[in-house]
């Protein structure tokens, strides 16, 4: 296990080029989504969907290995990821309640802070 460690830490890892940014990002996502997209309709939603952006994230996984990551460090990189899903839910839930509040007028009731004036004597 030290081995590794050290070994991954003497890695030179590479700076990505344009190549390796766009991809990723533009270029296989497209490619999947319109493809499954084309074959399917609209039933892709239901799964093959999923599975272009599973593959997806995998491109990004093999770009950052050939770019000198090790396995080890693009693991623990994904395994962080799972972090992030409260901020999905936020991110659904805050249109959702700017509507309710755009209806009802609901609304959390603000305080006006407190300042020290001058002192009594």
């Amino acid at each position: 296990m030290a081995d590794d460690d050290q070994a991954e830490r003497e890695r030179a890892v590479r700076a990505p080029s344009l190549a390796d940014a766009a991809v990723p990002i533009s270029v296989v996502p497209a490619v999947l989504m319109a493809g499954t997209l084309a074959l399917f309709g609209l039933d892709a939603l239901d799964g093959s969907m999923q599975v272009a952006l599973v593959m997806c994230a995998m491109t990004v996984a093999l770009v950052a290995m050939k770019n000198g990551h090790s396995r080890s460090a693009v693991q623990r990189t994904g395994r962080g990821v799972l972090w992030n899903p409260p901020y999905a839910v936020f991110d659904c839930a805050s249109p959702a309640l700017s509507v309710f509040h755009g209806i009802t007028g609901f609304e959390i009731e603000t305080t006006v802070p407190v300042t020290a004036g001058p002192a009594a004597h």
